[in-house]
């Protein structure tokens, strides 16, 4: 189970205390602030832990739902607006305006993990929205593994999800174009 150092001192009392634990092993330090009382966490569950409130996004999302078998070198990770910025070197951060963060917003397992991530509708929307910035190469990836799941998609909830975008007609043209 991961701890911040506010919980640590909670639990323990004082920074020597959690010096002690570290020594003892019943405690162990991840990184600056964040603790363990386990010997080893997975990178996926500390990135999550530390950025409650994003939510995985495109290539990560692409990864976890087996819709590509590249393995992203960041995390990528939705935010709202609103959100600070994260500073951390392993995440690339999208903002996303506060009508729309939440939409498709699910859960799913990947190695056992829970991973909070988009749903493959609102997947499929942000890869429209994103079809210009993507790499070609991964976009028609992607794509083709959407027609192939296409058992697996809802038209319903797309239309549903859509009426909360802009420029929605765009998205629904490249949606039917390449996908149905």
């Amino acid at each position: 189970m991961l701890l911040a150092y506010k919980d640590c001192i909670a639990k323990y009392g004082s920074l020597y205390q959690i010096n002690k634990a570290i020594r003892d092993g019943r405690l162990h330090k991840i990184e600056p602030r964040v603790y363990s009382d386990t010997k080893e966490e997975n990178e996926l569950e500390i990135v999550q832990w530390k950025h409650p409130n994003a939510v995985m996004t495109l290539d990560s999302a692409y990864f976890y739902y087996g819709l590509t078998d590249v393995i992203p070198t960041e995390y990528h990770m939705a935010t709202s607006f609103r959100a600070r910025r994260i500073a951390d070197p392993l995440v690339r951060q999208y903002y996303m305006p506060e009508g729309t963060f939440a939409i498709g917003k699910t859960n799913t397992q990947y190695c056992g993990d829970d991973v909070r991530i988009y749903d493959l509708e609102r997947l499929l929307i942000e890869t429209a929205r994103m079809k210009s910035k993507l790499p070609y190469d991964l976009y028609k990836e992607v794509i083709t593994s959407f027609r192939n799941r296409i058992d697996e998609i809802l038209p319903a909830k797309i239309q549903l999800y859509l009426r909360s975008f802009p420029k929605r007609e765009a998205i629904e043209n490249i949606i039917g174009e390449e996908v149905f």
